[in-house]
């Protein structure tokens, strides 16, 4: 039930997101903060699968199920159209956020880890790619964000183990943080400039 629980929110999210890009409002970016944007490798590929869906939808009208199932396989094209641009939207909206509070790392709608300051005992630039079959379990303590290709280019070493709730609903013990920034060097540079220690 909780996993059911969590998709319906990452779905309401998703739509708010959309809202938002077509507000042209970012999300909890303070005045003292600054955004970390992530997204930029991704918007072709969320164009396709936009395209893709509203194609699909529109070819099942080309095959007569009856009024009944047509009228909903179209919602159901439509919907799914754009539930896929609403992903693509909140990466935009909801950027990696530096603060002198905290270091904040999102993907979207799906997940949005909170890192107080004084837990972070580095931030710094380092680009990886991953295996995808490891990327996907939490290994030794290192939650890696896989947004981008399983290529990360930020790390954020804790100073105490913290815990991240994943997508729908499960939690894992980490203690690093691997991810992804369109700048990873204007990153870096902020979180030390906004050090407040």
């Amino acid at each position: 039930m909780g996993a059911l629980r969590s998709l319906v929110r990452n779905e309401s999210r998703t739509m708010a997101g959309l809202w938002l890009y077509l507000r042209r409002r970012e999300d909890g970016v303070d005045e003292d903060a600054v955004a970390v944007p992530y997204g930029a490798n991704g918007k072709a590929i969320f164009i396709v699968f936009a395209v893709v869906s509203a194609f699909e939808a529109g070819l099942f009208w080309l095959i007569d199920f009856g009024l009944v199932v047509d009228l909903l396989l179209l919602v159901l094209g439509v919907y799914s159209a754009l539930l896929v641009f609403g992903v693509y939207a909140g990466t935009v909206v909801r950027p990696h956020v530096i603060s002198p509070r905290e270091v904040r790392v999102r993907y979207s709608s799906f997940y949005d880890l909170r890192i107080p300051r004084e837990n972070v005992s580095t931030l710094r630039h380092l680009k990886e790619s991953h295996d995808p079959a490891e990327a996907k379990a939490f290994r030794d303590g290192t939650w890696l964000s896989y947004d981008n290709f399983y290529e990360t280019n930020l790390i954020a070493e804790l100073r105490e183990p913290m815990t991240m709730t994943r997508p729908l609903g499960k939690t894992e013990s980490i203690r690093v943080v691997k991810f992804h920034a369109d700048d990873p060097k204007a990153a870096v540079a902020a979180y030390e400039r906004l050090d407040v220690s």
